[in-house]
């Protein structure tokens, strides 16, 4: 299940640019409001995190060279658990308004809207494209020691790693393993990014992939994201065409 959900900037300050962290804990935050226990279970649980959100799509944007400056603006909150999307949803209407740091200090924001989207459905293939990059990350040993390192679209490793993480991930929250059949077969506009989250930086990328694989994972990537660090706003994805479907 996945909700749209529009904001309006009520200071009209700008944000900084690297906001993702901080939606991030808005967003838990409004859960804990409405179902601590979820929240709880969410914030304290080790393994993966089942949702995740796209990037701030910008309306009525103006021309501000410390932050990014708009009137409103929406984002997409996607999971495979309907109870996440309801209960965020409860808390965010329960309690409209929020913050964003920006350059100038707090920036104040209330929830105008939010939309349950339609459910797409899948066949064997689909091209997708991030709504917020796609992290995925290695170890490498480098002079001895082990460091963890950002892939890219242009390593092998970076596709070995994004079909393994969405395979465990399926595993964990189904309790069972999916029909294993995974390939990107194509990728396109890939655009580099380096996001600031909490304090450090993730090298990530924006892109479009034409994905062969079962149905099963991938409506699961489409819910819960493609990559790592998904609930901190990491590979959210839509759907931008398909094909071999199954009621073909």
């Amino acid at each position: 299940m996945r909700s749209k959900i529009t904001v309006r900037n009520l200071s009209l300050f700008p944000v900084n640019f690297d906001y993702q962290y901080g939606l991030a804990s808005m967003l838990y935050f409004k859960l804990a409001n409405v179902d601590i226990k979820l929240a709880n279970e969410t914030h304290a649980h080790q393994g993966f995190k089942f949702y995740t959100f796209s990037n701030l799509m910008l309306m009525n944007r103006k021309t501000s060279k410390s932050g990014l400056l708009f009137e409103s603006a929406f984002f997409i909150l996607s999971s495979p658990d309907d109870r996440f999307i309801k209960s965020f949803a409860e808390g965010l209407l329960h309690e409209p308004g929020f913050y964003l740091d920006g350059p100038r200090g707090k920036v104040d924001f209330a929830i105008e809207r939010i939309e349950i989207l339609e459910e797409p459905s899948f066949g064997d293939e689909c091209w997708f494209k991030t709504l917020s990059p796609i992290y995925v990350k290695t170890m490498r040993k480098e002079n001895e020691v082990l460091r963890e390192i950002d892939l890219y679209p242009t390593e092998p490793k970076f596709y070995e790693n994004l079909h393994r993480n969405l395979v465990e991930r399926f595993s964990e929250f189904y309790g069972k393993a999916p029909v294993d059949h995974f390939d990107v077969i194509e990728t396109a506009d890939i655009k580099p990014k380096r996001i600031k989250i909490s304090e450090g930086y993730r090298r990530c990328n924006l892109l479009s992939l034409r994905i062969q694989a079962s149905p099963e994972l991938l409506k699961f990537a489409y819910d819960a994201g493609l990559g790592e660090k998904n609930a901190m706003g990491f590979g959210c994805v839509e759907v931008a065409g398909q094909s071999k479907r199954n009621d073909e």
